[in-house]
């Protein structure tokens, strides 16, 4: 029987068949499950489980004992099983982190290699040391091979022990459910038809009035309906589609629509545009329309006056029933009424205003149009379907436009500076409205310095709600249904923190004291100071944010629980950040901006937990980095703090981080710093803390000073410490530091050995991340050995298991993005390499980034498309940034670039000596620099200094290629060589020789720019030796390489070759050959010399 994944499942027709056929099923389904669940682990645990059922289907001896071990194998996954559909059924909620922990620990353990091995130390928990006895228990003689027979006593009773402790851990934690209150509904209010009827029968007579029939004959003339209507919008951008469904719902009978929203969102503003007086379609269906505004009517009598005045009714005896019996008998119209909230929020007057409301629904011809503050609908009303979606705020260009249009367009030209005035208001039109009218009086540089000290207070000067954001805000905030729910405004708190919002998850895994968390959240989102986002987590838009930090700003009894929460599953991800943990890892990513905000609180002295938040900094800040964010910025923050930790552990890892992010920061006296941390971890036994101190220092020394010997020591004993501690992870980080400084140094065969190490170590272990760092290794070698067929399979490879990580896009994604860029490069595809690094330049961590500004840079110089001087300035504002980061290889390689440029602009004696000067400099600890100088030095072409000179370079470039087996620089060095031969020494069959080795070697790599060339310089040999049709041949040839490229001026030159008869081109230049009598060409060796 086989399942759906391909695994073969078992009959059940004896008892050990069907305890294996059972695990087989659980496993299986687990499987699949992991195939779409975000849970961690889940790939690993079946995947391993599976093998382990496999295995002793066929096991020869303790065949009894490896069905039992199977059998509570088989609980264990249905444990987990059932967690999973739970999370994913229940609520939807993720599996709680002390849960995920106990599964990673069982999950890091399964991971092993299918293979056995004799070395039963390396099992070091229970699935590693099933798998181990089960998998012994195949073959009698396996036993007597790898075990003695104490050893498998000691595994065996190592897995009972192991399984019965798994067993009680999983029995207890599932028994654990958290519970979310659910909101009342209110049901919808009874219509009272009879009233109705008795209504419409007074109505009748009143008909007959001549005021009523003139309104209804000639509604035109109701001059009133008009006046109180307030003007048009004049500046409305950005609702093009709320408003076309607005008018669309206005056109249907019986017309029943609310716009909702938060204050200052627009809800006025688009009702106003849609109206019939500004709105043709609409005019025809209600030729009389008034508005009513509800703010001051808080009461229903007050709500009946302020209709009966808009309607001209008569405000003695009952109003109410008058302005029915009035509106029954009027033509069809129009009832607006703005900013209904007022009226329908106390809960005193709600259920008597809903029943009036109702009555005025049930008249058919008159159209009811409300604008109310939150996300909840008043009962009693079919409202018309389908319902307009509380309103969102504006969209960036829209925002703008707003912007713009109320300030001077010239004035805000720089995106920058605009972009950053409309942040501070998060697209609300009220605040876009409110931040344009100041900026455009006080302009950017003032409005920016009275933000940082005035926040929301310095949009509050208008004298009411639609000119003062506070007050809108604190009309908001004092609503009767904010002040029935006693947890709603703690929670308005705890969320003003939080820029990323908040998930339910969270929300209830926190463990928050406030009084019904679910109540009141649904409060907040009822009257919009909180909103659902489309990623299902509670918001709050910045304006309010910002507000409820000055007025109510939450006290630290709020934010410890969720400092806790999010502090437990940073550990979870410092623990299994190598495995599958996409689910934490996605978690912590949805919370980057809540993790900020809430550890930075947590840096007070007297908080009590401030040796986890500064535990929580570290680690937050080396996931930023591997996720490719940029740092948090609180490492600066703890060494002030430091003083009241007692914990030598935090002390030596601070060290340790502040050493790793050298790139953000100088470091002074680095000597100082490796001695005390190194005595901190000392103190503590921490060996795998002090593999990774080492490794930094190795990676400190190489970036900054260049001191290649220093860095390979350090990178020596990192690996050293890493192997005593039996510590895998460090152990790969060790090799990785180690291998790249061998790539520097171009011996990259050994390279390729040491990443081969690294992929084995890392599989045993199931190192995912490290697995990718090991592809990525071998990658940067494959591309300095011309390998590039296989590069974007690996590269894929790789990146899938970073994916499984939960880090796509992050910093070591980025970096084999680069490689495929570099690939794209080196094959000459420049308008694709290019694509990458635009795309892949602005997520970059600061000094990657401006490695990509550097290659982007290098991209133009190659295709010739700039002007020198726009390029060598481009390469100065590079270099001035490796300046800034003390990084001398990023310098070397700017020195490079200018001499490259110096070439094109004709300054080729300044090309010259800055490309010897790098070469000398550069040559004893990075070969691709090297090479990269060497390129230019041995090309002929370049003509920078006499053609024996030049030789003598290419046999440089040459020898050292081949030290390295760098086919890229071998085979152009022997292009370079056959421009010699048949250039200077005027020998055209061995740089026809030369060519034809060289092309071959190019076309093998698949780069277009040197195969072109190549063939562009056998085509004239062919030329001149009068073998036309050859000739062209390889003319087209290099033509369609030059366009593969794409290279301009190259194709040009082609296409005059192939156009001109009787010319050849040497170079970039046109020589006229003449002709012989038998039409043959003379060609001599000094009219090539001198075109030269």
């Amino acid at each position: 029987m086989r399942s759906n994944t391909g695994t073969t499942l078992l009959l059940p027709n004896t008892r050990t068949e069907t305890v294996l056929g059972y695990a087989a099923v659980t496993a299986s389904t687990l499987k699949d499950i992991s195939q779409s669940s975000t849970t961690p682990f889940l790939r690993t645990i079946s995947a391993v489980s599976l093998s382990i059922v496999s295995i002793a289907q066929h096991v020869k001896t303790n065949r009894d004992e490896c069905v039992r071990m199977v059998s509570q194998i088989d609980e264990l996954l249905a444990v987990i099983l059932r967690l999973c559909i739970r999370s994913e059924t229940e609520g939807g909620h993720p599996i709680p982190p002390g849960m995920l922990y106990n599964m990673g620990s069982f999950a890091e353990h399964v991971l092993i290699c299918v293979v056995y091995t004799k070395h039963s130390h390396l099992f070091r928990s229970t699935l590693q040391k099933i798998h181990s006895f089960v998998e012994a228990q195949q073959n009698t003689s396996l036993i007597k091979g790898f075990f003695r027979q104490g050893e498998n006593s000691a595994l065996l009773e190592a897995c009972r022990s192991g399984l019965s402790h798994a067993l009680d851990v999983f029995g207890v934690q599932t028994s654990l459910q958290a519970s979310t209150e659910m909101a009342d509904i209110r049901s919808e209010a009874t219509k009272r038809h009879h009233e109705l009827v008795e209504l419409f029968s007074e109505a009748k007579a009143m008909t007959e009035s001549d005021s009523v029939s003139l309104l209804i004959k000639r509604p035109n003339n109701s001059s009133t309906s008009f006046l109180i209507i307030p003007a048009n919008p004049q500046i409305f951008y950005g609702r093009g589609y709320e408003l076309a469904a607005l008018v669309s719902l206005l056109l249907k009978d019986p017309t029943r629509a609310a716009i909702l929203g938060p204050g200052g969102i627009g809800k006025t503003t688009l009702c106003l545009a849609a109206l019939p007086v500004h709105h043709p379609d609409v005019t025809t269906k209600y030729p009389a329309r008034y508005f009513v505004s509800c703010e001051s009517a808080t009461t229903l009598d007050n709500f009946v006056a302020a209709i009966a005045t808009a309607l001209g009714v008569s405000l003695s005896g009952n109003s109410a029933k008058r302005i029915v019996k009035h509106l029954v008998g009027l033509g069809p119209c129009l009832l607006v009424l703005d900013n209904f909230e007022s009226t329908w929020e106390p809960t005193s007057s709600r259920n008597q205003v809903e029943d009036f409301l109702s009555l005025l629904a049930d008249i058919s011809h008159v159209g009811l149009l409300l604008t109310m503050r939150g996300a909840e609908r008043p009962g009693g009303v079919r409202w018309t379907r389908p319902f307009l979606p509380p309103l969102e705020p504006l969209s960036n260009e829209a925002a703008e436009q707003v912007f713009l249009n109320i300030t001077d367009d010239e004035v805000y030209n720089d995106k920058q500076d605009l972009h950053e005035l409309l942040s501070f208001t998060e697209n609300v039109p009220l605040a876009v409205t409110l931040v344009a009218n100041i900026a455009a009086f006080e302009g950017y540089e003032t409005l920016l310095l009275r933000w940082k000290t005035e926040k929301t207070r310095l949009f509050s000067d208008g004298p009411d709600k639609r000119s003062n954001l506070d007050l809108s805000i604190r009309v908001s905030l004092s609503s009767p249904r904010m002040v029935n729910c006693p947890g709603a405004q703690p929670l308005l708190s705890l969320l003003s923190l939080l820029p990323d919002g908040i998930s339910d998850t969270d929300l209830l895994q926190s463990n928050f004291p406030i009084l019904e968390i679910g109540r009141s959240k649904t409060t907040l989102v009822r009257t919009s100071l909180a909103y659902i986002a489309h990623d299902q987590r509670l918001r709050v838009l910045a304006p309010i944010r910002e507000y409820i930090q000055d007025h109510h700003s939450p006290p630290s009894s709020l934010c410890r629980p969720l400092r806790k929460h999010l502090h437990e599953l940073i550990v979870l991800w410092k623990n299994y950040q190598h495995f599958s943990a996409v689910g934490i890892t996605s978690r912590i990513s949805a919370n980057a901006g809540n993790l900020t905000a809430v550890l930075s609180r947590g840096l007070d002295p007297n908080e009590p937990d401030l040796r986890d938040t500064i535990d929580s900094i570290l680690t937050f800040d080396l996931f930023l980095r591997i996720s490719g964010r940029r740092w948090s910025g609180l490492l600066d923050r703890i060494p002030e703090l430091l003083p009241y930790v007692s914990d030598r552990e935090i002390h030596a890892q601070y060290l340790t981080e502040y050493i790793v992010t050298s790139d953000y920061h100088s470091v002074v006296d680095i000597g100082g710093l490796e001695e005390e941390a190194v005595a901190h971890y000392h103190a503590v036994n921490n060996k795998v803390g002090e593999g990774r101190l080492l490794c930094a220092l190795g990676r400190y020394f190489h970036k900054h000073e260049n001191d290649i010997e220093k860095s390979l020591r350090y990178y020596e004993r990192g690996l050293a410490v890493s192997r005593t501690s039996d510590d895998a992870a460090g152990q790969c980080r060790a090799l990785r530091d180690i291998t790249q400084m061998l790539w520097h140094l171009g011996r990259y065969r050994d390279a390729l050995v040491k990443s081969r190490e690294i992929r084995r170590l890392a599989k045993l272990n199931g190192l995912f991340y490290q697995e990718a760092n090991g592809i990525r290794q071998k990658l940067l070698c494959l591309v300095c050995l011309g390998d590039f067929p296989v590069c974007a399979g690996l590269s894929a490879y790789a990146r899938d298991l970073l994916a499984m990580c939960g880090l796509q896009d992050g910093q070591l994604d980025l970096f084999l993005q680069d490689i495929n860029a570099d690939v794209h490069f080196q094959k000459s595809e420049y308008l694709e390499s290019k694509e990458i690094y635009l795309r892949t330049y602005l997520i970059q961590p600061p000094l990657a980034q401006v490695y990509d500004k550097m290659n982007l840079v290098h991209i133009d110089i190659e295709m010739a498309q700039e002007s020198t001087s726009t390029l060598r300035q481009r390469v100065l504002e590079v270099q001035n940034a490796f300046h800034t980061f003390q990084n001398t290889l990023g310098n070397a390689f700017c020195a490079i670039f200018l001499a490259f440029i110096d070439i094109q602009a004709g300054q080729k004696r300044s090309a010259l000596l800055g490309l010897e000067k790098t070469f000398a400099e550069t040559r004893s600890y990075d070969q691709e620099l090297s090479i990269l100088a060497l390129n230019k030095l041995a090309d002929p072409e370049c003509g920078m200094t006499n053609s024996w000179t030049t030789f003598g370079w290419a046999l440089v470039l040459l020898a050292l290629a081949l030290k390295g087996q760098n086919k890229p620089a071998i085979f152009h060095s022997l292009r370079c060589t056959g421009d010699f031969f048949r250039n200077s020494l005027g020998d055209a069959d061995t740089a026809l020789s030369l060519f034809e080795v060289a092309l071959e070697g190019f076309a093998a790599m698949d780069v277009h720019r040197s195969r072109g060339e190549c063939a562009l310089r056998i085509g004239d040999i062919s030329q001149r030796k009068g073998r036309r049709k050859e000739a062209e041949d390889m003319w087209r040839l290099a033509r369609q390489c030059f366009l593969r490229c794409p290279l301009d001026k190259a194709v040009a030159g082609v296409d005059a070759r192939l156009l001109d008869t009787n010319a050849i081109t040497v170079g970039t230049k046109t020589v006229p050959v003449p002709i012989r009598a038998d039409n043959t060409r003379v060609i001599t060796n000094s009219s090539l010399s001198t075109s030269l």
